[in-house]
């Protein structure tokens, strides 16, 4: 019987696994303008958003996704990219870093943030739910590394071309991708707690447009 009861008490322990807790980008000044400039998305976010002169937050029920605008005299460009994470328990991600990651594109290991109050009625609930996916391109030379970097914290890496695809558990999926026309985001999707009436796009300066629809899905394209 004691064997028994300590089997079970095994089985039932739960599993420590890797989180993407956040994704930091940078972008240039005019394009972080635009997003901090949005009166759509602290209608989004609701209790996750927040805004300041050196990022903008967007937090969910998973993570954060960060942008902050770029300042070429402190070396921090646009498209640069933080990929923050709470690695497995005795992963050996920490021993990576020292060893070195690269300068525009890495691995952190990132505390996950305090979850906003989502206790409401689900109809008075912010509809973003969680970030789905996400391609950024990165320099093709970071790729080794972040790979390295990624398995070390404990997610699921493969090789996809010369990028990789790293997944998470919440059905988070991130690709990096060589930039070859040129580093930051390309597309991020998101999962809504409801659908969006009208399916409406928003744009961001010249480029950038989150798209609602179809569905309970919501894109991100720059």
């Amino acid at each position: 019987m004691t064997t028994l009861l300590l089997a079970v008490t095994v089985l039932a322990a739960p599993t420590d696994s890797v989180a993407l807790t956040q994704l930091r980008i940078v972008v240039d000044a005019q394009m972080f303008a635009d997003i901090r400039a949005s009166t759509y998305l602290p209608q989004a976010y609701g209790a996750g958003y927040l805004a300041g002169p050196a990022e903008v937050r967007l937090c969910d029920r998973l993570g954060c996704l960060v942008f902050a605008p770029a300042d070429s005299a402190a070396g921090i460009l646009p498209g640069d990219v933080v990929v923050g994470v709470r690695p497995v328990t005795g992963s050996a991600l920490a021993e990576r870093l020292a060893a070195g990651t690269h300068p525009r594109a890495r691995v952190a290991i990132v505390a996950a943030p305090p979850l906003p109050d989502f206790s409401g009625e689900p109809d008075s609930l912010p509809p973003m739910y969680y970030l789905e996916s996400a391609i950024v391109a990165v320099p093709l030379e970071a790729i080794a590394t972040l790979n390295i970097a990624l398995r070390s914290a404990g997610a699921d890496v493969f090789q996809e071309g010369q990028g990789i695809v790293a997944t998470f558990p919440g059905s988070v999926v991130l690709r990096l991708v060589p930039a070859f026309s040129g580093a930051g985001p390309e597309r991020l999707t998101f999962r809504l707690r409801r659908e969006v009436a009208g399916d409406p796009t928003f744009r961001f300066g010249s480029r950038a447009r989150l798209r609602f629809g179809p569905g309970r899905t919501a894109t991100w394209s720059f």
